[in-house]
């Protein structure tokens, strides 16, 4: 595992826009996606006030959150993946810890129909998993960080490349309807920022551990990127500019494998645009998996949810996150991993696996 380290004290690191449309979108595409977002804020919170006048108390029944987010799901999810809420998922290899119930689990087409009414749900068959809190604290941050992890635990080890050493082949989040720090003072995106990276170093083991994807309608969505940098061609001359003492350590590091990731808050603050991001950024994991929505994934991307970010990064040691046979493969052969940048982002879909 990395050496932990203070937020405070990371290395912050750009995570640039790597793919999208090399165009600006159209008049009516932009037109249409203004519109998509604000239809998404309006169905948001006609659930959540529909509950709330239902109960009284929607902060405090976390069963009313979890119902309205679901329906939020079943509405802008493709009718081919069902949203089931309180299941256990079960692992593909015994560990020796009991399944946890997921507030919500979105289900992979494939999975079969007469599977989907059992309270237990095989790994195999989830497409995305989402802890759901009324108010985000810092205490659900670590929550499900730890569930994210212990459910990383019971996959069935991937190797082969860079994708799958790094990833999962399902998302799991965090989802909110509010958040707990209101006050002037309170600096929320800081908070959620360093509530994530400490959870992070806590509990995931390596970026395939880690959560995928936070959103908090009223403040933004955090986006978990991992990228790497393979050992890049160099030469001697190339550092007869530096300093004597400064050549080898520049020379060691263009020539090693570069793993880094950050949670990167994407910077949409409209009710609407941050639940445009989410729904963006969950089509483009989905499309890893489903690549009949890519071009969808693709059309969403214009809302800009893809667009990067600039965040305290972890630093991860290549040689405990990617096989040796990785490594060892050149990396024009890693699934065209470095496609269009020199670090290229694991989630994307618009990297060409």
């Amino acid at each position: 595992m990395s050496e932990s380290i203070a937020y405070e004290d990371a290395e912050e690191y750009t995570f640039g826009n790597l793919g999208g449309h090399p165009q600006p979108p159209s008049g009516e595409h932009l037109r249409w996606l203004n519109s998509a977002s604000s239809q998404m804020a309006d169905e948001y919170d006609e659930v959540f006030s529909r509950l709330s006048t239902t109960t009284g108390r929607v902060q405090e029944s976390g069963m009313q959150v979890e119902a309205a987010w679901a329906t939020f799901l079943e509405s802008w999810l493709p009718p081919q993946y069902e949203v089931v809420k309180n299941k256990h998922i079960v692992g593909e290899i015994d560990n020796g810890e009991p399944p946890e119930e997921t507030d919500i689990v979105v289900l992979r087409p494939s999975y079969p129909r007469s599977l989907r009414s059992k309270s237990h749900i095989l790994l195999g068959g989830v497409a995305a998993a989402f802890a759901v809190k009324s108010t985000l604290k810092s205490s659900s941050i670590q929550q499900a960080a730890q569930s994210c992890a212990r459910l990383q635990r019971t996959m069935a080890p991937r190797e082969g490349t860079p994708r799958k050493e790094l990833t999962r082949p399902f998302i799991y989040g965090l989802l909110a309807s509010s958040h707990e720090w209101k006050q002037p003072s309170s600096h929320p995106y800081y908070n959620v920022s360093k509530q994530l990276f400490e959870a992070d170093q806590r509990f995931a083991a390596r970026p395939i551990a880690s959560l995928d994807l936070v959103c908090v309608p009223d403040l933004g969505t955090w986006n978990h990127i991992t990228s790497v940098r393979p050992p890049m061609p160099s030469h001697p001359q190339m550092f007869e500019d530096l300093p004597a003492g400064d050549r080898q350590a520049a020379f060691d590091m263009i020539n090693t494998t570069d793993v880094r990731s950050a949670f990167v808050l994407n910077p949409a603050r409209r009710e609407g645009d941050v639940l445009a991001s989410f729904l963006t950024s969950l089509y483009s994991r989905l499309a890893l998996q489903d690549r009949e929505l890519k071009t969808l994934a693709d059309s969403f991307s214009l809302m800009g949810a893809d667009s990067g970010g600039r965040d305290k990064s972890r630093i991860w040691d290549a040689s405990e996150v990617l096989s040796a046979g990785v490594r060892e493969t050149p990396w024009n052969h890693w699934d065209n991993f470095t496609f269009g940048a020199e670090y290229a982002t694991t989630y994307g879909w618009h990297v060409p696996w």
